[in-house]
């Protein structure tokens, strides 16, 4: 008996939630605006598994009420670790992207190049000499202990590791006795996903070396390792300050050709413009979004490259400031491109907000000219409709055939007469 009763509450409690999450999911999709990830809680919805012990509408509520997916904000990431922290302690702020971290060394000079992996920082010292430059390249940034491990044995300042390890850091430039250090964001954008990346990565020339350091184990500076083995040009001939400036030169070409992938994709809405609903808006303000993301990452590179060029410190050879000062010219034609792009999506906007008022102002015509229209029609039916006792036109004969006559006359004159004013 007791199973019997538990199984057909169990069937009443299945069948309930099936009609609440169908009623959940028609009023969604029935909403006349649409929200972030409207799609995604229909899915979740239809997936819900009931619990004949729970109340039946608190399943619903909970996803309603609870984010989709855990995500840290873009424009600001969470420094709830850092709070109260002393200066220069190194806490790792950001989304780790690595399970562990990665160490190349790479050591060329104009004879030679050869590169190797470490797991540690411990025989570091081995790899440097007057001899070569030393290229330290890590990858992943999770690892707080290696980092502190890379202070010590570089003698790097506590207050430029903990600018390294957060991500939210702004692109700066440092310079003291030892080192010079740059902080930079590497850019970019997938069309399928419609997303700006953005990744940091920090660079520090020392005497005959130059460390980078960067989040995940994207190849970023590729380019620049092909050019190292093939011997192509100054680079293995000149000091680290220019493989500083050869990385630098990388990461700023990969800012406009993202930008020019977003900017194409932002001049293909132009034609839509006059054919496109709801969807278009939602576009505009997304790319508006990831637009002023690049441009809060990518503006103060201007900055960092005006502290560069005029840097006065002997880790800088001469002949790299003309190589310096001509990439401070394309960082402020990706700003010039970032600008133009955004004033294009204003356009857009104002554009389609102005063929939505004239699509209502059209639709207000139409309303206006048929009520206009039916003014004098409803005047004569008021006239004839009243109820006194005598009235001579209605004992004639052909009265209602008359007023039928009048009133198509007058609608007919009236409709020529708004199409002559060209108000239809």
């Amino acid at each position: 008996m007791r199973n019997d009763i538990f199984l057909k509450k169990n069937l009443f409690c299945q069948q309930t939630n099936s009609f609440i999450a169908f009623f959940y999911s028609f009023l969604i999709k029935t909403l006349p605006f649409r929200f972030p990830y409207q799609k995604k809680y229909i899915a979740q919805i239809k997936k819900i598994h009931f619990n004949p012990h729970e109340n039946k509408i608190s399943n619903f509520t909970k996803i309603l009420r609870k984010p989709l997916f855990k995500t840290m904000a873009r424009f600001l990431k969470d420094k709830q670790k850092s709070k109260g922290a002393a200066p220069g302690s190194l806490i790792f702020i950001g989304r780790p992207k690595m399970n562990y971290s990665k160490i190349r060394v790479t050591q060329y000079n104009t004879d030679y190049i050869k590169e190797g992996e470490l797991k540690s920082l411990d025989k570091i010292s081995e790899y440097l000499s007057d001899n070569h430059i030393c290229w330290i390249s890590i990858h992943g940034l999770q690892d707080t202990t290696l980092i502190g491990n890379l202070g010590k044995k570089f003698n790097i300042n506590a207050l430029i590791l903990e600018d390294i390890l957060n991500t939210d850091e702004r692109p700066k430039f440092i310079e003291d006795d030892q080192h010079l250090f740059a902080i930079l964001k590497s850019l970019s954008f997938n069309k399928e996903t419609r997303k700006v990346q953005i990744d940091q990565i920090s660079l520090i020339v020392g005497k005959n070396y130059l460390i980078s350091i960067q989040e995940n184990e994207s190849d970023y500076f590729e380019d620049v390792a092909k050019r190292l083995y093939a011997s192509q040009g100054k680079i293995r001939s000149l000091p680290p300050d220019y493989l500083c400036y050869a990385l630098i030169d990388t990461l700023v070409d990969s800012y406009i050709l993202n930008i020019e992938k977003l900017g194409n994709v932002v001049e293909e809405q132009e034609k839509l413009l006059l054919a496109s609903g709801k969807e278009l808006i939602e576009d505009i303000y997304h790319y508006k979004t990831e637009l002023s993301y690049i441009r809060k990452n990518v503006r103060p590179v201007k900055e960092l490259m005006s502290r560069f060029v005029t840097c006065d410190s002997e880790l800088i050879n001469e002949r790299t400031y003309s190589y310096l000062r001509d990439l401070e010219g394309l960082v402020t034609q990706a700003l010039e491109a970032i600008e133009i792009y955004y004033t294009m999506l204003s356009d857009q906007q104002n554009s389609y907000n102005a063929n939505i008022s004239n699509n209502v102002n059209d639709v207000m015509r139409v309303l206006t000219v048929f009520s206009a229209v039916f003014i004098p029609l409803t005047f004569l039916v008021g006239v004839y409709g009243m109820n006194f006792e005598y009235i001579p036109e209605l004992k004639y004969h052909y009265a209602y055939y008359i007023l039928w006559g009048i009133m198509v006359i007058i609608a007919l004159f009236m409709l020529l007469f708004f199409k002559r004013k060209k108000w239809l």
